[in-house]
């Protein structure tokens, strides 16, 4: 399964009830779509990643298999012409985890971008960045979620998402690391930034922060 996530603005005045993009979510349906998610982006207190002002994010759940070039040449002639892609892997059996996060009242898209000096290979960083997630379910107010290296960039902001061939990373080049987290609320979250279980993995991983390091939320409905 491929989930991706992409960001984009609509040129004024539309908003994110336009008649178009209802279309072009029917269209991605059409193509083979699982699940899609979409709401309005809101910067998080602590390390907010750059944003535009009236910013979408859409989150699709695909088939391996399936042929997103129309969609997203479909996308490209709606939006503001800034539409980004970021895709990650899962396994079928993890949907039901990453629903947990896009069905919550608030979603948290948490980024670490692991920087280039970083030694991917030891097996330490690797369980820090996987307790990081594991972690999270101690914590009052998470309601699930999962986490992945994106499959096409090492860039927070994405590629833009009509690229074509879409690029691919080897395994063992994936430097970002995105958390996909349900919250009950954003005041929830905030409160257990301060708790031992956030800082005990974050102040191990701490030192290989690279540029992009950061989250955005979004309030995201899902698409019927």
């Amino acid at each position: 399964m491929l989930t991706q996530v992409i960001r984009f603005t609509l040129p004024s005045p539309s908003t994110i009830s336009a008649s178009g993009f209802s279309s072009l979510r029917r269209s991605a349906s059409a193509a083979g779509a699982a699940a899609q998610y979409y709401g309005y982006t809101v910067p998080t207190r602590s390390y907010p990643l750059p944003r535009e002002k009236h910013e979408i994010c859409w989150v699709i759940e695909w088939p391996a298999s399936a042929d997103r070039g129309s969609v997203m040449a479909e996308l490209k002639d709606l939006s503001a012409g800034d539409a980004t892609s970021l895709l990650f892997q899962f396994a079928d059996s993890q949907a039901s985890d990453l629903r947990q996060a896009f069905e919550a009242p608030v979603c948290e898209f948490a980024c670490i971008s692991i920087s280039s000096d970083a030694p991917l290979e030891d097996s330490a960083l690797q369980t820090s960045m996987h307790k990081t997630y594991t972690d999270t379910y101690k914590i009052r107010g998470f309601t699930g979620g999962h986490w992945s290296y994106a499959s096409n960039t090492n860039e927070t902001h994405g590629v833009p998402s009509d690229v074509v061939p879409e690029p691919r990373l080897a395994e063992g080049d994936r430097r970002l690391g995105v958390y996909f987290l349900g919250w009950e609320s954003i005041e929830l979250h905030e409160d257990g930034t301060g708790t031992p279980e956030f800082s005990e993995e974050i102040d191990k991983l701490r030192p290989y922060f690279g540029p992009g390091t950061g989250a955005w939320y979004a309030i995201l409905r899902k698409h019927q």
